[in-house]
């Protein structure tokens, strides 16, 4: 999948602006210091994400996701006083919910019978 997309992304690149000084001046035309910041802070999150997909395992990680955003829907609101949307608001009892599911009948790996 990330394949076709870097493919898609060359291909767009290649009549757009950007594209043009990219052949021009070359890739890193234009990088400062800061510029290495969201490129690094961006790695980091995805070695961290495969770290703790490995460790706590992928429903874990979708509970902890989707926690942490409705985490911040709330903190959004009482900040900067934007109401959390309606799919929030609606995620809100599944989320509730299936944690409270998964942590009374957690899953249990079958014994192969020999």
């Amino acid at each position: 999948m990330s394949i076709v997309g870097s493919l898609c992304l060359l291909a767009s690149t290649s009549k757009s602006p950007d594209g043009e000084a990219i052949r021009r001046y070359g890739f890193f035309y234009g990088w400062t210091p800061l510029t290495l910041i969201p490129v690094v802070t961006n790695a980091l999150g995805g070695i961290l994400v495969g770290l703790v997909t490995s460790l706590a395992g992928g429903v874990r990680k979708g509970f902890v996701i989707v926690s942490a955003l409705l985490v911040t829907a709330m903190l959004q609101f009482l900040f900067e006083g934007t109401p959390p949307s309606v799919y929030c608001l609606v995620a809100l009892p599944l989320v509730i919910s299936s944690i409270s599911i998964y942590q009374k009948y957690p899953y249990q790996v079958k014994k192969k019978e020999a």
